[in-house]
Order: structure tokens, then C-alpha cells, then sequence
């Protein structure tokens, strides 16, 4: 058991974390978080020292294109979340997930927000707000032209306007993260987290797999038959 002086230590790294691992992302695309000059630019899988399963055509800032500065600040959360998870103590299970499992959960989770996928998608809430979304895929390794490329999106004027505008590298829009993601995170980490998900659509989460970022998620670890979805509850 932890004495008194250990108490408050933990109490202090605490402080200091849960608030890193707030659901909405709000301490996580702070003012300094988010890219200061957003653009889209093709990562590929491995050139991320971290967040290496990120093989997608992320937003990024300009003036760091390859994305090792927010691949570093995605690290500095995950670290502080397992100073944690240490002093929590990984010795015994607390479920049937340890604390290799909410790593992992965690790092996900961390990537996915600090890497968004780029894409483009106006939607309208269950409250009637109508949020600009981000969820069309952006194709950078294709050979087609802009013009080509936007033309084999849509044959309307609106969508090749929007395919043209957020569909190039110097871009920034976004999908959202699929909640599942998030989910994971709960399912897979111990209290002393106080991690939680949203249970609605938000401006960072989407429970529609056919356009939220799974990431490189394949298979529902639960029901491996199935795949990864894009949220639990339906799972």
C-alpha cells in the first residue's frame, strides 16, 4: 500500500494527467496543440518515431510537414499517462485487460487525435447543429490531376468544388476519429485514468465506420470474426 507521501505523489501525477486524457481532446488541441498552419500531408506507415501505424494523408503543420513535432507531443501525453500507470501499479490485472493492453489503447487514441485523417463532409447533429465535418478520403497517391480526381468523386459542380478545395496536399480538413477508438481506451485502462468517451457525435468523433479513422484497426478484438467497429455498443 502506498503511504502517505506516496498518496499525494500519485495525487499530483494525477492532476497533472487526467486532465491530458479528457475525452473531448480539449487539453489535447489546446491553443499550441493544434498545427498553427493546418495542411494535408501524406505520412507513411513507420516514419513516425511514435506513431508509427500511421499510414494515412494527415493534417499537419506547414512548417513541420513530416510531423515529428506532433509526433513528439503525442509521445509527452503518452509518457505521462504511464508515469500512471507505474505508479498504479501493473503488477496485477484489475480486469482482463492489463496495463500492456491501455498502452497500446492509449497510444491509439493519442495518435489518432494528434494525426487526423483529411477528407471533407458537412453533417447535421441529433441536436440539428450542422457541423463541418471532415470524412471523405483525400487520395494523394494518385497519378490523376485535381480536376480528374475531383471529377471521379462526383459529377455535380458542389462536390468537385469540395473534392478540389480539401482534397490536395496544402489542405485541412479532416475525418473525425471513430469512437470505438476512444472506447478502447475505457475498456482497456484502470480507473485511476478517469478516461472517458463521448456517447454522442462530436466534432472529434464519429461512431460511422465507413467514415471515421480506425487507424490501422482490422478486427474486433472482442469477436474476431467481425470487424473493427465504429463504435462498441454496436459491436
Amino acid at each position: 500500500m502506498l503511504g502517505a507521501f506516496g498518496r499525494r505523489a500519485l495525487a499530483v501525477v494525477l492532476g497533472s494527467v487526467v486532465c491530458l486524457a479528457w475525452f473531448d481532446a480539449t487539453s489535447v488541441l489546446a491553443e499550441g496543440e493544434e498545427p498553427t498552419n493546418p495542411v494535408c500531408r501524406n505520412i507513411a506507415k513507420g516514419s513516425l518515431s511514435f506513431c508509427s501505424m500511421v499510414d494515412y494523408s494527415a493534417v499537419v503543420d506547414a512548417d513541420d510537414p513530416t510531423g515529428a513535432l506532433f509526433d513528439t507531443k503525442a509521445e509527452f501525453y503518452y509518457r505521462n499517462v504511464d508515469i500512471v500507470l507505474q505508479r498504479f501499479g501493473c503488477h496485477a490485472k484489475y480486469s482482463v485487460y492489463g496495463c500492456d493492453d491501455c498502452r497500446e489503447a492509449y497510444k491509439y487514441w493519442i495518435c489518432s487525435i494528434k494525426f487526423q485523417k483529411c477528407g471533407s463532409q458537412t453533417v447535421t447533429t441529433d441536436q440539428g447543429n450542422l457541423l463541418q465535418y471532415y470524412t471523405q478520403q483525400c487520395d494523394f497517391t494518385s497519378t490523376l490531376t485535381t480536376s480528374a480526381a475531383a471529377s471521379s468523386l462526383s459529377t455535380s459542380t458542389t462536390a468537385r468544388k469540395g473534392a478540389t478545395s480539401t482534397c490536395v496536399e496544402g489542405s485541412s480538413g479532416r475525418y473525425r476519429t471513430c469512437l470505438s477508438i476512444c472506447e478502447d481506451v475505457v475498456r482497456k485502462c484502470p480507473y485511476v485514468l478517469n478516461f472517458q468517451c463521448p456517447t454522442t457525435e462530436t466534432p472529434f468523433f464519429s461512431s460511422d465506420i465507413t467514415t471515421c479513422n480506425k487507424m490501422d484497426r482490422v478486427t474486433n478484438p472482442d469477436r474476431p470474426s467481425r470487424p473493427w467497429p465504429g463504435t462498441f455498443a454496436d459491436a
